[in-house]
């Protein structure tokens, strides 16, 4: 890349969820101080501006998490959310040096509680699915930059079989 500090090249990896998900996982986030609180979306909204409002409600920094300005400064590279202990692991190990002190094994920590798809109103709306999709990808940052990335050569530990299948112009039947 062209962004380097004292000669070392800098990348930033940013990692990408669907983006539905992803704003269904913020509308089921709830803080102890109550700075957030759960939302539901307003998919029986009178007007596309009421139900977006209840998008946004939703939102916990994703506005302040990535910013395209950051392209200015680092070479910013993607990786599928669900691919991050395959093959993007798989590509920072042929890159990173091994610690010199061994940490002790990390223990996961739930942020969230577990979600209740059943009750998210949106899966049953392919209607809202492809309006919230796109004013997502339109109007978030991180989410315009995650679906110009995914699938490109800036796309970090795509999986082999993606590979594969993206160099394969044989036509099966």
């Amino acid at each position: 890349g062209h962004n380097k500090f004292h000669q070392i090249p800098l990348e930033m990896h940013v990692p990408c969820r669907d983006p539905i998900d992803h704003l269904m996982s913020q509308c089921n986030y709830a803080e102890p101080t109550g700075k957030f609180v759960k939302q539901d979306l307003a998919c029986d909204a009178a007007t596309e501006e009421e139900y977006f409002a209840s998008v946004r409600k939703c939102f916990v920094y994703v506005n302040e998490r990535y910013n395209h300005d950051l392209e200015k400064h680092l070479d910013v590279k993607c990786y599928d959310f669900k691919n991050q202990f395959g093959g993007y692991l798989d590509y920072l190990s042929e890159r990173l040096e091994d610690r010199r002190y061994e940490t002790e094994e990390y223990v996961r920590r739930e942020t969230n509680d577990p979600r209740d798809k059943e009750s998210e109103c949106i899966w049953k709306r392919p209607d809202l699915l492809e309006k919230t999709r796109n004013y997502l990808i339109n109007n978030v940052d991180y989410y315009g930059f995650c679906n110009k990335c995914l699938g490109t050569e800036n796309e970090i530990g795509k999986s082999e079989a993606a590979v594969v299948a993206e160099g394969d112009t044989s036509v099966s039947a």
